[in-house]
């Protein structure tokens, strides 16, 4: 805060009625621009990396949008076999980027890491330069925003903004709790460094209900989570999203699409919608299965073969921007049957785009679609159940589509960029207050 809007609140709390005092100066406080970091292992030009690295480009864009001074510190990874571009900037070797200023006003830092390999397959993100940036620069932010526990970028950063003084959110969104693979790694990283993270967050994000009673079980102050949803850029919409271009680029013969858009790992339970597929009395449906390998594509290609479904199923690897988008739209439902998903930021998008869900009822994603509406609900690896729900959306797709378009009203409404962004600056202010 700058020293004049300190000096107005001072004199305001000495010379005017005290409820006054506090409207004046929530004003000030509301108008004054905050210097924000960001700080993310993956930028959201990394695509191979899911929904993490969306939203922290949401969540910094429309910040910036509402005049604040943004700066995101991410590292250079794109996916499995490459590196983000640089463009017109000159090779720097193992050093920091230039700093660049998006199209939206954010800073961008941007900073190697030592190998594409560890962090793609392991999430093990070395950044060169990242914790010389932060030692001479820490100070010159108001407030911080880390994303995802359990990683090198986000303990070097609580590091030095808890030296600094610096106040920071945390936003965990489903990394918290030690799930899925290499949980040995995630012990040892919680006691180096992970549990420190989370101890010293001034705020700690919760997305969903689901995840606010996660991190109380993991023993986090109720008083410091702050139950904030994940945001949707609602610009990737527009101009809207045609039907029909990602059928005709994949030549896909005429027939009701069954869509599975996201990381193939693992917790996302490929296997369940493949035997669920393998059910349906539909030899005219197909089945696309649209994302990057994270552990999962051999046996889910296995599984495909011994089901006897090859000759109607399509892997299209990593879709990324409009891609995304167009099959999307293209599809008569998309399903999302992940295990342990928090949020669900697909399934959301999907609904913007006029398609139909069925989702997994066991964590947030499945507290987000019944609030949202415009799908169904199934329990977790259930086949049959999976299988009947898919089954009766393609019997009645017109119908299940004006479902869709219904919910997309409520979807803007309570998840759009700039609704989120509005509660996150509000938390911040809190935070300083």
């Amino acid at each position: 805060m700058s020293g004049a809007v300190e000096a107005v609140i001072f004199t305001l709390t000495r010379r005017v009625q005290p409820g006054l005092t506090r409207l004046v100066s929530s004003c000030l406080l509301r108008e004054a621009s905050l210097r924000i970091l960001h700080v993310a292992p993956y930028s959201a030009d990394a695509w191979a990396y899911g929904g993490i690295a969306r939203l922290a480009g949401t969540l910094t864009r429309g910040l910036a949008r509402r005049g604040h001074q943004v700066t995101f510190c991410t590292t250079d990874v794109c996916d499995a076999s490459s590196r983000l571009h640089r463009g017109v900037a000159p090779a720097t070797g193992w050093r920091a980027w230039p700093p660049a200023q998006t199209g939206e006003g954010v800073e961008q830092r941007v900073f190697p890491n030592l190998s594409n390999r560890l962090a793609y397959r392991y999430q093990a993100f070395l950044p060169f330069g990242l914790n010389r940036f932060l030692s001479r620069h820490v100070r010159s932010f108001d407030v911080a925003h880390l994303h995802a526990c359990r990683n090198l970028p986000g303990a070097i950063a609580e590091h030095h903004l808890r030296r600094a003084g610096v106040p920071y959110v945390l936003a965990p969104n489903g990394t918290a709790p030690r799930i899925e693979r290499r949980l040995v790694a995630k012990r040892i990283f919680d006691l180096v460094a992970g549990q420190r993270m989370l101890d010293h967050a001034k705020r700690v994000l919760a997305v969903s209900n689901v995840e606010r009673r996660q991190l109380c079980e993991l023993g986090v102050d109720p008083g410091a989570i702050r139950l904030i949803p994940n945001p949707v850029d609602l610009d990737d919409f527009m101009p809207p999203i045609a039907r029909g271009c990602f059928r005709r680029r994949f030549a896909l013969p005429p027939g009701p699409l069954v869509l599975f858009l996201g990381r193939i790992s693992p917790r996302k339970r490929v296997d369940v919608l493949l035997r669920a597929f393998a059910q349906l009395q539909r030899p005219d449906a197909w089945l696309i299965v649209a994302g990057n390998d994270m552990g999962g594509a051999a046996e889910a290609r296995a599984l495909v073969r011994s089901l006897g479904i090859e000759r109607r199923t399509l892997f299209t690897g990593l879709l990324r921007g409009r891609d995304r988008l167009e099959a999307l739209a293209d599809a008569e439902v998309l399903v999302y049957p992940s295990q342990d998903e928090i949020f669900g930021l697909v399934p959301l998008e999907a609904i913007l785009s006029g398609t139909p869900v069925v989702v997994a009822d066991d964590s947030g994603c499945g507290e987000v679609i019944r609030a949202a509406g415009g799908g169904q609900v199934v329990p977790i690896a259930d086949v049959r159940a999976l299988a009947h729900a898919i089954e009766s959306v393609l019997s009645c797709p017109s119908l299940w589509r004006a479902a869709a378009v219904d919910a997309a009203e409520g979807v803007r409404a309570a998840y759009g960029g700039e609704v989120v962004c509005a509660q996150v600056e509000k938390m911040y202010r809190e935070m300083l207050r």
